[in-house]
């Protein structure tokens, strides 16, 4: 039995279903070595097969998931005694990646493995009840792509992670957070209640793998902002104001402790060097 959908609906800048079905193989059915112009997430049903990637091969059966990423070649082959069912949606877009690397699967890490994969059949057998191509039916498959990767997220985070993994995802989300905020008056104490940890946690953290402190890292990515935004026509008030500063005299102390020269001078010195 094989169940396939292609969508030929308009392409959506951070997401967009490109395609998705179901196929019961026959006894040695293959694919590749090729590559594919999109992201493609197969979540075997039951049965077996191989899937060869980045020079590795793995042996899959019931329960795991492979991805398939843009311009890199990969193969797979059905068992030839007990041929693989499964499932696959396609996908690209700007997020593409992104939502991949949060559930644990990229080019370097395509398989991953689950223990219930009830929920996301079903969501992909939803998929494929809207074959049209209407604005509607895209509408639907998209928000169901979403709410795959938010059950596939909550499997991932739910396994027993080593604490050097929880650290380390810690640490993404509050450097994520510092990057997107900086221009606003947010303290450490935003960054830790935005990643769920006490203050003294998150300390321990940049520690361990930056050597640095939050504050001391909030500061230099703030300053190394600044120093891009003295290049321009801009005041030094307006510069405090863009990099989260509201008062012009404490902005310019910060930057001298970090820079070693005042707002003033940096911009001098650079203009001369131009």
């Amino acid at each position: 039995m094989l169940e396939k959908y292609t969508f030929g609906q308009q392409e959506q800048t951070d997401l967009s279903v490109y395609n998705c079905g179901i196929e019961d193989c026959l006894p040695g059915h293959s694919w590749g070595p090729a590559i594919r112009g999109h992201y493609i997430l197969h979540l075997v049903r039951s049965g077996c097969g191989t899937f060869t990637s980045n020079g590795q091969t793995y042996n899959l059966k019931q329960g795991d998931i492979f991805l398939i990423t843009p311009a890199k070649a990969a193969q797979y082959q059905a068992d030839l005694l007990n041929p693989w069912s499964y499932i696959w949606v396609g996908f690209r877009g700007l997020m593409a990646d992104g939502l991949c690397r949060e559930a644990g699967l990229n080019e370097n890490h395509p398989v991953t493995s689950i223990s219930n994969t009830d929920n996301l059949i079903e969501i992909i057998q939803e998929m494929i009840n809207f074959p049209g191509g209407s604005r509607q039916h895209e509408l639907t498959r998209l928000s169901l792509l979403y709410r795959f990767f938010a059950d596939l997220l909550t499997i991932s985070e739910d396994r027993s992670l080593s604490v050097e993994t929880r650290q380390t995802e810690y640490l993404r989300q509050a450097v994520r957070f510092i990057e997107a905020n900086y221009a606003e008056t947010i303290s450490v104490r935003d960054i830790a209640a935005h990643v769920g940890l006490d203050r003294s946690y998150l300390y321990t953290i940049f520690q361990r793998f930056m050597q640095t402190t939050p504050k001391e890292y909030l500061t230099r990515f703030r300053m190394s902002k600044a120093s891009e935004l003295l290049h321009t026509s801009l005041s030094i008030g307006e510069i405090a104001n863009s990099v989260g500063y509201n008062d012009a005299l404490l902005f310019s102390k910060s930057f001298k402790k970090e820079k070693g020269v005042t707002p003033t001078k940096y911009r001098r010195q650079t203009e001369k060097n131009l």
